[in-house]
């Protein structure tokens, strides 16, 4: 009996009658007949994709002329070689035709029916690339080359993925490493691309070089031609000199030479302002003014600070405001009187270029105050006006801010989409310094994303560029990347690249790094080394507290793996120290969290479970428990879970030999089936967790009641229990328009039989001031909320409330920090994302349900995801379950096992997090 072939999904699909076509499907894989060459030549022909596939057929070279710009359709795919090659499963080879006819989604489908191999990650990475994500496409390129470094196609394509985000330089080196392969058309286009590539970028810095040049070369020498070309150029670069010109010019003779300047500017910037000025500067008597324009000169050519001298002459002398502007300027003084002047008399002024610096230096002021929400919507503000006007340059200044102010705010959406319009800006207006400030910028937040490949690609690009500025900086930089990244001999070979530099590598990061590596083997210099860096960071008159309890951190961390008992004395030496320094001291909080969870991996690998129970409790603050919990760390690739049963029972589990970061692993999976047993019995589960895993929803299933534990902040003593119940519902929240945000559906809470009616705030009332007076006796918290964080990363959220008077409108983590919840109440946070918490393993849990229970709360709810508009049915649901007497871990698990089981689509209910209090 013949046995029948797999029904193929085109005959299925189209139905055709042909009895070729039926005759090929009944035959054995054996017996097909080859796929016909002209199949691939015509495919190749007329494929205009420029990514390269690992098919053998597909990959060979064609070369790819311009279509005019008119679309051009593609050619029905022919049915029979397609059947065949899925009569015989080639999923390859269907993936590779899709992918020449730029069928994308159709090709993936098919590329991840195929096992795990670097092929498959680089075609994988050309869909990812058609599709615009360059992230999961340099994640999948570095996963191939690390695999197999020889594999030509991924490394071409790592050349087009660094083309698309702009890293031109480190695009073309890449592309001439492909050349030398000397492959049969491809390295004749590999080497073609290179060099447009190079010669572009470098063409960028010549004519930013020049402007520059030409510029400085009106202050030094008054006989310099005038940089017209460059004014019709690059007139953002040159305005910035031109300004210094007029100042230091010490005749009216002098000045008004700059006047065909200033014309040209104007024209092409529009308006008659610097046509004014000069004029206006020419006026002048310069019997007073040219030994101000003097010092000012000398102080501009020696390159030094502005003296006080200068300064308060400048100040001082009516009608020369220019020169006190200057010097103010580059004296960076940042008094509020100062800057109170500044603005005064930039407004006297009345040009822009100047408006837009006093906007961005008074954000900076209020940013310091803390009055973060006014620096926002004055840069927000400033940064539409500026769009409006051709004064390019300054715009980009206000980018630059904004992306700063965002990454400093931890709502790192916001800070990569103006460091993306910065970093296209830049290259646009050729400001070729101003790009590699940018490039530190997008891989300092593509860092706080968890995005290491991105954050790699930067720093490429910005060592390519081959800047006299730091030799050592992008390797040390890249080092501690790949340490990240669990890539330690990539780690050490950019360590070793550091230290060959002229300039001096032996910073904290990379004592850090060094560390770090020292699990996985010491080598014979690192003791010396680390000993170099130690000596330096504690060197000169003022070494911060901080710093000095850094170190001991890391002779203890790097002692751990040579010398126990040593490294564990230094370690607890760092905890003591930095528990006594303000909470507010990022680097010894940093210290105290990483020494903790040094000390708890360091346990669970020497098997002692009981005692990463112990240490746990005490990161967080908890009294230890005795039954029914989970101590969970991760520590890089060292994993330690303890769980304790019913009757107390220990069971303990330690891996070290994790090689993918947890930020892109799946964490439903890291607790092991024997542990989950353990717990099996237990009604409810307390689980003890730092970062990165609290937070993490996934780490026990759904049918599971669990929540995390947290206690108080330090010093914070419980209070009394309230006498009475009080609700605070807060809801029909009117979001600020720069937010641009959907206005919620209303949510108006349901009247309860024999309960005190909750006090509603709402509308325009709902502002951050009057929520969180309210807040302050309320035994339990409702919010109907947006939530604003980034979906791709675990950073902490804020909830958007009403904006105030002044436009504050955030209920953020550190605000909700400071309060005292004297009601110990149950809060629900239903608000997309508001459960979300900064994911960096040196960092405490900083999120607002962790505010919340900081501040007094007894347990507090929230999603870590986005969530529907029926999620306050969803919470409300919850709280009654509370309210008839049922734990909240219970009433958590009781009501989205209901949910599950109504409708599939409630996927969401398990990203809710609970977190309580363990007084």
């Amino acid at each position: 009996m013949v046995k029948p072939a797999k029904t193929s999904l085109w005959a299925l699909a189209l139905a055709i009658p042909l009895l070729a076509a039926g005759v090929v499907a009944l035959r054995s894989p054996s017996q097909q007949a080859p796929v016909p060459d002209t199949f691939w030549t015509e495919r190749r022909a007329a494929a205009r994709i420029e990514a390269r596939l690992t098919h053998p057929e597909a990959d060979r070279y064609r070369s790819r002329a311009p279509a005019g710009g008119c679309p051009v359709p593609a050619e029905p795919m022919p049915l029979g070689p397609l059947a065949r090659m899925e009569a015989r499963e080639d999923w390859g080879g269907i993936a590779a035709a899709y992918a020449l006819e730029g069928e994308w989604n159709q090709a993936a489908s098919f590329l991840e029916r195929l096992p795990a191999s670097p092929e498959r990650d680089s075609d994988l990475a050309a869909v990812a690339l058609a599709r615009g994500d360059h992230e999961k496409a340099l994640r999948l390129l570095d996963a191939a080359l690390t695999a197999k470094p020889d594999l030509t196609q991924a490394l071409w394509n790592r050349a087009l993925v660094f083309r698309e985000m702009g890293l031109t330089l480190r695009a073309s080196e890449l592309f001439e490493e492909v050349a030398k392969r000397n492959e049969a058309g491809w390295g004749r286009e590999a080497h073609a691309q290179a060099l447009a590539l190079r010669e572009a970028t470098l063409e960028r810095q010549r004519q930013w070089k020049a402007a520059r040049d030409a510029t400085l070369a009106m202050v030094e020498d008054p006989k310099a031609p005038l940089p017209l070309e460059a004014a019709r150029q690059l007139p953002g670069a040159v305005r910035g000199g031109f300004y210094d010109a007029v100042r230091a010019a010490a005749s009216k003779e002098r000045a008004l030479a700059l006047l065909p300047l200033a014309k040209e500017l104007d024209r092409v910037q529009g308006g008659s302002v610097l046509t004014d000025y000069v004029q206006r500067v020419a006026k002048r008597d310069f019997s007073r003014r040219a030994d101000l324009a003097r010092q000012y000169a000398e102080s501009l050519r020696a390159g030094r600070a502005v003296p006080e001298s200068l300064l308060d002459r400048a100040r001082l002398s009516s009608g020369d405001e220019d020169i006190y502007l200057g010097a103010f300027l580059r004296s960076r003084n940042g008094s509020l009187a100062g800057l109170q002047d500044l603005v005064a008399r930039v407004g006297r002024m009345g040009d822009p270029w100047f408006t837009y610096i006093a906007e961005r230096d008074q954000a900076r002021q209020e940013f310091a105050e803390g009055a973060w929400w006014k620096a926002e919507q004055r840069l927000f503000n400033a940064l539409q006006r500026c769009r409006e006007t051709t004064l390019s340059v300054r715009c980009l200044d206000l980018e630059r801010r904004l992306t700063i102010f965002y990454t400093d705010q931890q709502r790192l959406t916001e800070a990569e989409q103006h460091a993306r319009v910065l970093w296209a800006g830049a290259r646009q207006l050729r400001e070729w310094e101003t790009e590699f400030t940018v490039l530190e910028i997008l891989s300092h937040v593509a860092r706080s994303r968890n995005d290491l490949g991105s954050a790699r690609a930067y720093l490429e690009e910005w060592a390519a560029r081959g800047t006299t500025r730091s030799c050592s900086w992008p390797h040390v930089q890249l080092a501690h990347l790949y340490s990240l990244d669990l890539r330690p001999d990539a780690a050490r070979r950019e360590l070793e690249a550091a230290e060959a530099c002229a300039d001096n590598p032996m910073e904290l990061v990379f004592g850090a790094t060094l560390a770090e590596l020292s699990r996985f083997g010491a080598g014979p210099r690192d003791a010396e080394r680390l000993k170099t860096v130690t000596t330096r960071a504690l060197e000169g008159p003022s070494v911060p507290e901080s710093d000095r309890i850094y170190t001991h951190y890391l002779e203890g961390r790097f002692l751990l793996d040579q010398d126990r008992p040593r490294g564990e004395a230094l370690l607890k030496q760092a905890i003591a120290a930095a528990e006594a320094l303000p909470r507010g001291d990022v680097l010894g909080r940093e210290t105290w969290a990483l020494s903790y969870s040094s000390l708890a991996a360091d346990a669970g690998r020497a098997g002692e479970f009981p005692k990463v129970v112990a240490l746990m409790a005490a990161q967080l603050g908890t009294p230890v428990p005795s039954r029914c919990a989970l101590a969970a760390s991760v520590h890089a690739e060292r994993t330690t879970l303890v769980a304790l049963g019913p009757q107390g029972e220990v069971k303990g589990y330690y891996d070290g030999s994790r090689r993918e970061a947890l930020a892109r692993a799946d964490s439903s999976r890291l607790v092991p089936e024997p542990l989950r047993q353990t717990l099996a019995g237990c009604e409810r589960v307390d689980v003890f967790a730092w970062t990165p895993l609290f937070g993490r929803t996934d780490l026990l299933p759904p049918e599971m009641a669990w929540s995390f534990r947290l206690g108080r902040a330090q010093g914070q003593a419980p209070g009394p229990a309230p006498t009475s119940s009080r609700r605070l519902v807060v809801a029909g929240v009117e979001a600020p328009s720069l937010l641009q945000l959907p206005r919620l559906p209303s949510w108006t809470p349901e009247a309860e039989p024999g309960a005190t009616p909750p006090d509603v705030l709402t509308g325009a009332d709902a502002t951050p001031s009057r929520v969180l007076a309210r807040m302050a006796d309320a035994t339990e918290i409702e919010i109907h909320a947006h939530g604003i964080t980034d979906p791709s990363i675990s950073g902490a959220s804020l909830v958007v409330l009403s904006p105030e008077v002044n436009g504050r409108y955030a209920l953020t983590a550190d605000v909700v920090r400071e309060q005292r919840l004297t009601g110990a109440p149950t809060v629900f946070l239903a608000a997309c994302s508001a459960g979300r918490t900064s994911s960096l393993q040196s960092t405490e849990p900083f999120s607002l349900p962790a505010a919340f229970i900081d501040s007094g709360a007894r347990a507090v709810l929230a999603s870590t995801v986005d969530i529907p508009d029926a999620a306050g049915r969803f919470f409300d649901g919850v709280r009654r379950s509370i309210h008839a007497g049922r734990p909240a871990a219970v009433a958590l698990r009781d009501e989205r096992q209901a949910w599950l089981a109504r409708d599939a689509r409630a996927v969401w209910t398990r990203s809710v997090l609970l977190v309580e209090r363990a007084d």
